[in-house]
């Protein structure tokens, strides 16, 4: 059998540089955690790890000169989630690969641009499968289903100023530790934020492009910044601290070719990944009905 030891190191190349500068406008939540170095390195097919939280003991006075330690320990619930294998492969006949040599090449990062808008979505909107039952495919949990219930905002109509205070006011709440809010939307949902500010702005520079187009918003609670994802339901807002979300990896994107049958040449990519969540505290999902 031809197995993976018969390719050199060579072969076996390392798509994790390339994975993080392609398609970033189509994958704006993946490409901003590899940016940030929001990566750990998994050892099995379940990932664990205890919940991020702080100890919220009310008096810690002493007595001046006293040798008496109190050791704190907060009670930390074991979070985990499943490592979802994700895999596209490339193929292309020898004819093809005469007329132009780059060919399988253009084709492989076309499969690991896929590869990447799959593990997006999956990483919003991901249902939890241990895999135990048919087809037997391990899914992982996405931010949606991660969120904590108690965060949760909901909206009749339009979303208003207000509920974007109310948001972040649940999550100001849980007394987080410090991170960049972000709020994940899409299209309608942003549309709707905007037209909040349509009357209130100005400009001060540039007086030659016009527009409108919202940012960020601060409140009293922090500052809140927004990214356009199609990937996000149209009915929702994600909002989460990235100091609490990391990307996992069991096996971090990277191409293997595959043993020669015919008149082809054949390849595939693959990565084994997962989201980490610290704290579900730190997600919050604002729906609108």
């Amino acid at each position: 059998m031809f197995k993976s030891t018969n390719f050199t190191e060579l072969e076996q190349i390392s798509l994790a540089k390339e994975i993080a500068v392609i398609g970033v406008q189509a994958t704006p939540f993946t490409s901003m955690l590899m940016a940030k170095g929001n990566i750990e390195k998994a050892l099995s097919t379940v990932y664990t790890w205890r919940e991020k939280t702080l100890d919220h003991t009310d008096d810690l006075s002493a007595v001046e000169g006293s040798d008496d330690v109190v050791f704190y320990e907060t009670a930390r619930a074991e979070l985990n989630n499943i490592l979802e294998i994700f895999k596209k492969g490339a193929s292309i006949s020898g004819t093809a690969v005469a007329m132009k040599s780059t060919q399988f090449a253009e084709e492989v990062n076309d499969r690991l641009l896929e590869l990447k808008i799959n593990m997006e979505k999956k990483f919003i909107n991901g249902l939890k499968n241990d895999g135990s039952v048919a087809p037997f495919k391990r899914q992982l949990s996405g931010l949606i289903e991660m969120a904590d219930p108690s965060n949760a905002v909901a909206v009749t109509g339009a979303v208003t100023e207000d509920d974007v205070k109310k948001v972040m006011r649940n999550l100001w709440k849980q007394d987080l530790a410090d991170g960049t809010v972000y709020a994940f939307v899409n299209a309608d949902i942003k549309e709707q934020i905007d037209a909040i500010y349509k009357d209130k702005y100005g400009y001060t520079h540039v007086t030659t492009s016009f527009g409108l187009l919202v940012d960020s918003i601060n409140t009293n609670y922090g500052t809140v910044n927004f990214v356009l994802s199609k990937h996000v339901p149209v009915d929702k807002m994600i909002v989460f601290n990235d100091g609490y979300v990391d990307l996992a990896y069991l096996r971090s994107p990277h191409f293997e070719p595959l043993a020669k049958t015919g008149d082809n040449v054949k390849g595939q990519v693959i990565a084994e990944a997962t989201l980490k969540v610290g704290s579900k505290k730190g997600v919050a999902v604002l729906t609108v009905k």
